[in-house]
């Protein structure tokens, strides 16, 4: 058991070293990476973590620790820089919070969750603001259509002339869409992985993110066996629930086709040519997931060459 946990440890260590990321005990423990040549699904506590992290030769060669955090030998620049990117994100979760407060009130959205570098805090001054969007049933065309509307009158979408903080609206799903197994690129998918389990809920206008947490845990901890679900602070969050929009919803459902055909036709050729050739761009009933620059693969391959190397580093 003891071999397993310390691997799992070093496998958490590096995948976080890829985005320049030291991690707090705390973290180990909730962000621990379960090797498949490992096969086990233990949960581990924080005594047990510690335990190994004190006598393991295998982990004393290959990490080190200071002001709290575990990293990488030969790594300790990542600590300055996660506390520049921690400063970097309190500007972007801030502007995140005002462009949530309009989005959320746009007719069939009902959830908004960070995702990506800024949920873990993780941000660089150029980072976009990635967001999530959970939409009433047949709502996700309406959604996209209005909130891209607003995005671009307001300059805050990717490729536009303005701030840095941009936004980008990785997803849209429906509330009968919420389990995201079949996006994921096989089952060492970790990227897909982490993307998901570390979404931070800064709007929900029922139980929305509780639902999706149900939807997608069984799968999460395949890789991720103590992942948990996220408890939001009441200081980071929008709650306003739907009211006369629940009306104009109504009205606009009946033209959700019209809306699909006229955003298919605008999509850009790169999005075209990659619609639903794999996972990377996803057009179906209530789904609509547009990543034309996925790099799951590379962050994937850059994974196994810090891994092997800290292993050999370590014998």
């Amino acid at each position: 058991m003891a071999q397993n946990l310390e691997k799992s440890i070093l496998a958490t260590l590096v995948y976080f070293d890829v985005f320049d990321y030291p991690l707090t005990l705390v973290e180990i423990q909730r962000l621990m990476l379960r090797l498949r040549e490992n096969n086990d699904s233990v949960e581990y506590t924080l005594t047990e973590i510690q335990k190994v992290l004190d006598e393991s030769i295998l982990l004393e060669k290959a990490i080190r620790f200071k002001n709290g955090f575990f990293y990488l030998r030969g790594r300790e620049n990542v600590l300055a820089e996660r506390h520049n990117r921690y400063i970097f994100a309190k500007r972007k979760y801030d502007k995140a919070m005002e462009v949530v407060n309009v989005l959320s009130r746009i007719p069939f959205v009902r959830a908004i969750f960070v995702c990506n570098s800024l949920a873990i805090q993780n941000t660089t001054e150029k980072s976009d603001i990635d967001l999530v969007i959970i939409t009433k049933r047949g709502g996700v065309w309406w959604a996209r259509l209005l909130s891209l509307l607003y995005l671009s009158l307001n300059k805050l979408r990717p490729g536009q002339e303005s701030t840095s903080d941009k936004i980008c609206l990785s997803i849209f799903l429906d509330e009968d869409h919420l389990n995201l197994a079949e996006l994921k690129m096989g089952k060492n998918d970790f990227d897909f992985s982490y993307w998901a389990a570390n979404f931070y809920p800064i709007y929900d206008a029922g139980e929305y993110y509780s639902q999706f947490w149900q939807a997608n845990k069984n799968w999460l901890k395949e890789n991720l066996p103590q992942s948990q679900s996220t408890i939001p602070h009441s200081s980071l969050t929008e709650r306003h629930k739907p009211t006369v929009r629940v009306v104009l919803e109504i009205v606009l459902l009946p033209f959700s086709k019209i809306v699909e055909n006229f955003q298919k036709a605008k999509f850009p050729n790169a999005i075209k040519e990659l619609v639903n050739t794999d996972t990377r761009v996803v057009v179906s009933d209530g789904i609509l997931k547009f990543h034309v620059n996925d790099r799951r693969i590379e962050h994937l391959e850059e994974f196994i060459k810090k891994y092997e190397s800290a292993l050999s580093h370590s014998r």
